[in-house]
């Protein structure tokens, strides 16, 4: 979960909005409603890169000011993955996350954050890892892809890095 390259579609979608932000300015946000695929190599979280096969379906609300600048964007997410690694792969359950970012007037990115289940995935051995709560992606220094939250829960890490071991 917690994908930046979901921030990312996210955003170019607001770019593209920002040619209808006049229209926009003090009204109700824009909203977008989109399916997206995506493939991501996540690292940090096990002691070897995995590779991240990813479906979402989303709904992306985009906020602007009074002069039509986009100040915040905010994304309701279903997300579901696939682990590969080692010739090892797991395939994780669909869940949801909320994923809000912030802008300044320049449209830079300020914040990020991603809250909700982060990550759930049945294992081989009957276990389950499943990671739940709150990832500030610039804490983490704007990973492509996290299942650990900065704040929360990662339980049986261990387990999801033991399956998809050498």
């Amino acid at each position: 979960m917690k994908r930046l390259a979901t921030l990312l579609v996210i955003l170019v979608g607001a770019v593209g909005l920002t040619v209808f932000a006049p229209m926009a300015a003090a009204d109700a946000p824009v909203v977008v409603q989109k399916t997206s695929s995506l493939t991501s190599v996540m690292t940090g979280a096990c002691a070897f890169p995995i590779t991240v096969d990813s479906t979402m379906t989303e709904t992306d609300r985009f906020f602007f000011d009074h002069n039509g600048v986009l100040t915040r964007a905010n994304a309701h997410v279903v997300e579901q993955d696939s682990f590969s690694a080692n010739g090892d792969s797991l395939a994780g359950d669909p869940y949801p996350f909320n994923l809000e970012a912030f802008f300044d007037s320049n449209g830079n990115i300020t914040e990020v954050y991603a809250d909700g289940v982060i990550e759930r995935v049945p294992l081989p051995d009957g276990g389950v890892f499943q990671s739940d709560g709150r990832v500030d992606f610039g804490a983490q220094g704007f990973p492509s892809f996290t299942v650990v939250p900065d704040f929360g829960n990662a339980r049986n890490l261990d387990g999801f890095c033991a399956a998809l071991s050498p």
